[in-house]
């Protein structure tokens, strides 16, 4: 168990805490995933301030040991996923890759910043459940059971959706400079 996740649960086992405080101690973390798994900054915060709303006016239905960490991520991929499909239900046009949304150092070369342009609309492409693994895999590190309870599906699938992520990532970079014979998609062999 992380310390984030040990942090989260002590303080869902407590005296519920205030709309503020979940806000402060968790607003962050949320925008950061939901940046990444919508790609879009204004949609990420209105997915984020649904999901703690949902989450404060749920947090009496928590059960008590319950992975809570795992609760908040699978409540903020659902405002995610509702928020996705409200944009395609009003006939928005995908929304244009924001490349800061990558971690990245300040200072891109052009050729650098348009792969990193290519790797962001690759992700984008993805199915919402396998984009969903592939972020909270990758960039916010839970572990399958973590994944798999946010995505209500066992640990199995989630480990599979990740790796359909990644299969589907290298498909696409099959034929560019991006992915060489031999390395993983983090270009290691």
């Amino acid at each position: 168990m992380s310390v984030s996740t040990k942090r989260l649960d002590s303080a869902m086992s407590r005296a519920p805490m205030s709309f503020e405080e979940l806000v402060k101690r968790y607003r962050g973390e949320m925008v950061a995933y939901l940046v990444r798994l919508l790609g879009n900054r204004d949609d990420a915060e209105d997915a984020c301030q649904d999901a703690l709303l949902r989450a404060y006016r749920a947090f009496g239905r928590l059960r008590a040991g319950s992975n809570s960490r795992a609760w908040l991520y699978r409540i903020a991929t659902r405002s995610a996923l509702n928020v996705s499909r409200s944009r395609r239900r009003r006939g928005a046009r995908r929304a244009d890759v924001e490349p800061d949304t990558l971690p990245a150092p300040p200072a891109l070369d052009p050729a650098e910043r348009e792969r990193r342009i290519r790797v962001v609309r690759a992700v984008q492409a993805l199915p919402a459940k396998q984009r969903a693994a592939l972020m909270q895999r990758q960039f916010h590190g839970l572990r399958y059971d973590e994944i798999g309870a946010a995505l209500e599906c066992s640990a199995e699938a989630a480990r599979a959706n990740v790796y359909h992520a990644i299969k589907k990532l290298r498909a696409a970079f099959i034929d560019s400079e991006d992915v060489k014979e031999g390395e993983d998609a983090h270009g290691q062999s």
